[in-house]
């Protein structure tokens, strides 16, 4: 049969899709735009009475989907790659658990658990419409969906038309995919967090440490907007971009002629990036342009491409920075915030690239003043994202500090030059007895 015969013959209801799901398998959702909808994740989750023993793995989800709801729990075994503000309560009532996994190493992580727990893999995702050709596009997430697509799993597909094509290894033909559903709804846009007057003294000290042809990676959050609004105006030029997520504002630095990627080493002219969130005006920028090419994370991130991209910069957030260095970017003590993620991927590529940089961002303090994010110790419990043998800058609202040249007493005194004046005695006294001078 011709491949619009094969489309329609697998065309069917949210319902009738989740019936795909039998009793043992390992589903899996994409995280982002590419997750389904609540639609979708709803049916499977009526199911609940006849599945048994289904793992359920997600990332980084906007979708308040029932099947977090304790009742499902029996059925469901669930675990969280990336918490965010919508889930980080899960991981604190015990509804999910925390699945710890570096953004580059995800395929291999779902290979091992394969071998080790062999079950079968189903990923529900959003995808285009077919192209004339019979492809349909993972548009802009390809996160980890490749991976697990090209690991023999059975793919349900959402067809949203809000999705567009993207260019690098996102499409796949409608023959590998054992359902679509049809959808029109709107592609996911959370509000970007407002900045405020200590974000934008970060996002300045920022800006002061990038140069001409650098390659950026910027994370998630009101710092990284604000950094793109100033890239605008700043008077660098030939900046690239490789990230794991599209930077807000990235069509403006595109059309000021502030990103152009002509310098980049790897990719030359292109922008590579995994997955975004952001405005439909970013979406628009991104779909169906040539410019713009989307891997899964195992290549976006894979360390030795990154040590090949000259004066490559990562800008990345945290929670906790202590007094030799040591950075906790994911939980405060045992509470989850985000996920491991893919910091220390762009930390060590940074390292190692020439003229690279790592940029650890975070404010001097938390709860209105009243706690230090420059500590003597992490709070107990906390998970660390960068080693501190890999730190290098930390930027606050007060200033920046290049640990990289620095021993640890020296450390703890330029971290104390950047932490909030109130807390500088305190914590001058906490390095003297920790580091013994």
């Amino acid at each position: 049969m011709s491949w619009r015969e094969e489309y329609r013959s697998k065309l069917c209801s949210h319902k009738k899709a989740a019936k795909v799901v039998k009793s043992g398998d390992r589903l899996l959702n994409p995280l982002g735009l590419g997750e389904p909808t609540t639609a979708m994740m709803d049916a499977i989750a009526d199911r609940k009475d006849e599945l048994r023993n289904v793992q359920y793995i997600c990332a980084l989800v906007f979708h308040p989907y029932k099947i977090f709801a304790r009742e499902y729990m029996k059925t469901f075994d669930m675990s969280c790659g990336f918490y965010n503000q919508l889930t980080m309560w899960q991981h604190e009532e015990g509804i999910t658990t925390f699945f710890p996994i570096q953004s580059s190493s995800v395929g291999n992580v779902s290979k091992k658990l394969q071998a080790i727990d062999p079950r079968r893999m189903v990923i529900v995702t959003q995808v285009s419409p077919p192209d004339d050709h019979g492809y349909v596009s993972l548009g802009l997430d390809l996160f980890f969906t490749p991976d697990v697509i090209d690991q023999g799993s059975v793919v349900i597909g959402e067809v949203n038309p809000n999705m567009p094509h993207t260019y690098g290894n996102s499409h796949y033909h409608v023959s590998r995919f054992e359902k679509f559903v049809e959808i029109d709804e709107p592609l996911f846009s959370p509000p970007m967090p407002e900045p405020s007057e200590v974000h934008k003294k970060i996002a300045a000290n920022v800006v002061s440490l990038l140069k001409d042809r650098d390659c950026l990676q910027v994370g998630i959050g009101a710092v990284p907007g604000q950094i793109s609004k100033l890239l605008v105006d700043c008077g660098l030029k030939d900046l690239g971009i490789h990230t794991e997520m599209a930077p807000q504002g990235t069509h403006l630095l595109v059309e000021k002629g502030v990103v152009t990627c002509k310098y980049k080493t790897t990719h030359p002219n292109k922008m590579v990036m995994a997955f975004t969130i952001g405005d439909q005006e970013l979406y628009d920028f991104l779909g169906n342009n040539p410019m713009v090419e989307f891997y899964c994370a195992s290549y976006s991130n894979s360390i030795p491409l990154l040590c090949q991209e000259k004066n490559l910069v990562a800008i990345n957030g945290s929670v906790e920075v202590d007094l030799v260095g040591t950075i906790a970017s994911e939980s405060f003590g045992d509470s989850m915030r985000s996920g491991t993620g893919g910091q220390l991927d762009f930390v060590i590529g940074s390292y190692w690239s020439e003229g690279g940089r790592a940029i650890n961002i975070l404010p001097s303090t938390a709860h209105g003043d009243t706690i230090s994010r420059i500590v003597p110790y992490l709070t107990q419990g906390a998970r660390v994202t960068v080693p501190r043998h890999y730190a290098q800058y930390v930027v606050t609202e007060w200033g920046i500090a290049n640990l990289a040249p620095l021993n640890e007493r020296e450390r703890a005194l330029a971290l104390i030059e950047i932490a909030h004046p109130k807390f500088r005695d305190d914590l001058l006294k906490a390095a003297k007895k920790r580091l013994r001078f």
